[in-house]
């Protein structure tokens, strides 16, 4: 004769102890920020001087000849201080009963704020409170790709700020998905002209590095001197208040 089995149904249900470990929400990283140069502000705006003028008239002068003369202006620019912020409520009983709670909030909020700062950095449309971002500033240049192959246009795009811009290019942003097309680029009889597939493959055109932010608008791409003509006034930096 057979007993009625004694199983974990019946019996005691086997002793589960959750671990440590949090396995993060999928969602955009922060590709962008270590190509911006940062530097401290106190103020709640950053007021600074742009040079508007620039008239070249050296020229060779004769002995006893008027000296050709030059012309230089100066305008103030300005642009205020903005914030952002992120707001998590959580219960007493959370923070007192969950060890790692404190560490894994300070860990994810940091990150919304520089999340968001990236995004903004690239796409901001400047209205208040807004930032104005790469893509809205005004008088930056643009590139018509047409029927260039990216590479091509790039490269066109890297000349114009070389010549109309005089400055010499540090980077080419993309939206992940645009390098993708680039990484894949073939030639006529399969060759990858961007290195083998079994390679990590050169995050490069042109010599330029190559940054992926999903924050940058598909089909478009942006070449610029940033090391030299771009910066982050940071007023307080990232606070955890609890």
């Amino acid at each position: 004769d057979l007993k009625t089995v004694m199983s974990t149904s019946a019996g005691w249900a086997p002793d589960v102890v959750r671990g440590d470990r949090t396995i993060d929400f999928a969602t955009r990283p922060i590709e962008l920020l270590d190509l911006i140069p940062t530097v401290p502000t106190s103020q709640t705006a950053v007021n600074y001087m742009e040079e508007t003028t620039f008239t070249n008239a050296a020229a060779e002068t004769d002995e006893a000849g008027a000296k050709p003369e030059a012309t230089l202006a100066l305008t103030e620019r300005s642009s205020s201080v903005r914030k952002i912020a992120v707001l998590l409520p959580v219960t007493d009983e959370q923070l007192e009963d969950v060890p790692r709670i404190q560490a894994y909030l300070n860990n994810r909020l940091p990150f919304m704020v520089r999340q968001r700062l990236a995004g903004q950095i690239i796409a901001g449309d400047g209205t208040p409170p807004n930032l104005r971002g790469l893509l809205n500033t005004s008088g930056i240049q643009t590139q018509a790709k047409g029927a260039d192959p990216t590479p091509d246009a790039v490269y066109k795009a890297m000349t114009l700020v070389r010549t109309t811009g005089q400055a010499e290019p540090d980077a080419v942003i993309f939206n992940p998905l645009d390098w993708q097309d680039v990484r894949l680029l073939r030639t006529l009889d399969g060759i990858y002209i961007w290195g083998n597939p079994s390679d990590a493959g050169p995050d490069r055109i042109w010599g330029l590095p190559v940054i992926q932010a999903q924050a940058m608008t598909q089909n478009t791409a942006a070449v610029g001197a940033f090391g030299m003509y771009s910066e982050l006034d940071v007023k307080k930096g990232l606070v955890v208040e609890t």
